[in-house]
């Protein structure tokens, strides 16, 4: 823009205005243009490109320059051909850092789950006699009250512990089970009706938008299990009085599970690394759960993906192909 400026006539003022409401349009759709495929990409530049193309030739035909038209339009085509090559080498590399960055993530994943699951399987089987003896204890008829308490809350805690193991034990897990049709806004439902109970607990409200008779390739018991930690997330991270929004909806083929929370949010880099093992953002979390909740995604053929922003709140994108 500065050398055609320094060029000087009356066409500089077509380019600047042209070139500023283009740079307006990218910047305004940014973020949107980021989450199109390479194709839904493409389409977008050369529209913008040929846009931009027709108001220059426009202008000229207007000034009575039309000798210049055949000239343009050459140069403009061998413009767009180079442009879109950079396009397409740019969203090759970037295909291959994210290909690059998947089996890093999945090789760790590996090594850990499997060190994650040899320790909990040698720390389950004291725990388990440890239990089994204290329910022993319990049965005693000279115990006083204050310790068949104490050995109530100390086998509440060994469950609770038990729950941790298990976790740790489906990191490793290989999921063999077979994939079936099953009725995602029937299983949305029921999951939003299960969860309504611990959100009045926090004082927060879940509203839900689903569309009905979904279907997607799945396991009922696996789906239940990401959806209950996902909105159990949504729901810890807000404060009281918090708004929690579940859609269900099919575009394209592709069925959407969309849950949104207003709670306090997420950096970009903390998003970068959900579900990497043993990362959490709680206070009292074990970094475990997202981190199934994905694996349990991936199993169903499905996708995830999180939008974040501190202090505005955060929404999960799960996506299946339709059944």
């Amino acid at each position: 823009m500065l050398i055609r400026f320094m060029m000087g006539g009356e066409g500089f003022y077509v380019v600047f205005v042209n070139y500023s409401l283009t740079c307006a349009v990218l910047i305004f759709m940014g973020n949107k243009i980021e989450s199109f495929h390479k194709k839904n990409k493409l389409v977008f530049v050369s529209i913008v490109f040929w846009a931009n193309t027709l108001i220059v030739i426009l202008t000229l035909l207007f000034k009575n320059q039309s000798s210049q038209v055949s000239f343009m339009l050459i140069f403009y085509t061998i413009t767009w051909i180079c442009l879109m090559m950079v396009v397409l080498i740019i969203e090759n590399i970037n295909q291959q850092i994210a290909i690059r960055e998947k089996l890093q993530r999945d090789e760790k994943l590996n090594v850990v789950s499997q060190l994650a699951a040899s320790v909990a399987h040698e720390v389950r089987n004291p725990l388990t006699s440890v239990r089994g003896f204290l329910q022993l204890m319990s049965d005693g008829e000279n115990l006083l009250e204050s310790q068949k308490s104490y050995i109530k809350i100390a086998l509440n805690e060994l469950d609770h512990a038990q729950s941790i193991i298990n976790d740790y034990l489906s990191l490793a897990k290989p999921h063999t089970e077979e994939l079936s049709f099953i009725n995602i806004s029937e299983e949305v439902k029921k999951t939003v009706e299960l969860m309504k109970s611990y959100s009045n607990i926090q004082n927060i409200t879940i509203e839900s938008n689903i569309q009905d008779s979904l279907y997607i390739k799945g396991n009922k018991g696996e789906m239940k299990q990401v959806l209950v930690n996902i909105i159990k997330n949504g729901i810890e991270a807000m404060n009281t009085g918090g708004i929690l929004t579940v859609h269900t909806f099919e575009n394209d083929g592709v069925i959407s599970i969309e849950i949104i929370d207003n709670g306090k949010g997420m950096t970009k880099s903390q998003v970068k690394k959900l579900g990497t093992p043993f990362y959490t953002t709680k206070e009292k979390g074990t970094g475990v759960g997202l981190t199934i909740s994905f694996q349990l995604i991936q199993a169903m053929k499905g996708k995830v993906t999180v939008q974040s922003e501190p202090g505005k709140g955060t929404t999960f994108t799960i996506q299946f192909p339709s059944a």
